[in-house]
């Protein structure tokens, strides 16, 4: 199969991989079999950058056989924006989530009553997790304090 991209086209692909790329790999320290695939089509994509009009964009490192983003290019990029506006959105959302998980298996730890039932339960987390995700929002990490052991 053969598919054409303009260079418009070619460019938001790029993006589109780079920030795949950036959620598969960035807490990895060493490769990976399980991701080798999405490396390999990222560097084959990557391959065509000076004929699609990003030369300055890219570099080539014959040592690894592999392509990486030039500072510029990062840092005026697209997907790096849209990769930090992700990143600070599931922070505040993970918060409060886990903190909700948290507190709600600690009223269930300390409870005498009968379990609450399932739909009762989730109104009870979504009540929770609602007070921490509006807390957040209004005040970010002013009030998160995490005591001494």
């Amino acid at each position: 199969m053969k598919i054409n991209f303009t260079k418009k086209e070619y460019a938001a692909l790029v993006e589109m991989i780079l920030t795949a790329d950036w959620v598969i790999h960035a807490h990895d320290s060493e490769p990976s079999d399980a991701t080798k695939r999405y490396a390999e089509l990222r560097r084959k994509v990557l391959s065509h950058h000076k004929e699609m009009g990003m030369e300055d964009a890219f570099e080539y490192a014959p040592e690894d056989d592999d392509y990486y983003e030039t500072a510029d290019y990062e840092e005026n990029s697209h997907h790096m924006r849209l990769i930090e506006e992700y990143d600070e959105r599931s922070l505040w959302e993970t918060l409060a989530t886990k903190l909700a998980h948290r507190d709600l298996a600690a009223q269930d730890a300390t409870s005498t009553a009968k379990p609450l039932p399932p739909k009762q339960r989730a109104v009870k987390f979504f009540e929770i997790e609602g007070h921490y995700r509006e807390e957040l929002e209004e005040n970010g990490l002013d009030n998160v304090r995490i005591e001494p052991k």
